[in-house]
């Protein structure tokens, strides 16, 4: 077995090649975690927007968004 066998076969070896696959395991892991994060971020966006056109063009909607978003008073 060459030097270079031996170090990729030693887990604690700094440089061996399982360790350098882990870490690229680990980058595309966080890689894709903040691509779906943006994702969904993006279409969260996009469907505030969508309601956020429909309450400013439907006079129903614009009512009873007004009425649901304004607390009423507690008498006491």
């Amino acid at each position: 077995m060459t030097p270079a066998d031996q170090a990729s076969q030693k887990l604690e070896a700094p440089y061996s090649v399982r360790r350098r696959q882990r870490g690229g395991r680990s980058v595309l892991q966080v890689s894709s975690s903040v691509s779906a994060m943006e994702a969904l971020r993006a279409r969260i966006q996009a469907q505030s927007k969508t309601v956020a056109d429909h309450i400013a063009a439907d006079p129903e909607a614009k009512t009873f968004i007004g009425d649901w978003a304004t607390p009423e008073p507690h008498g006491g």
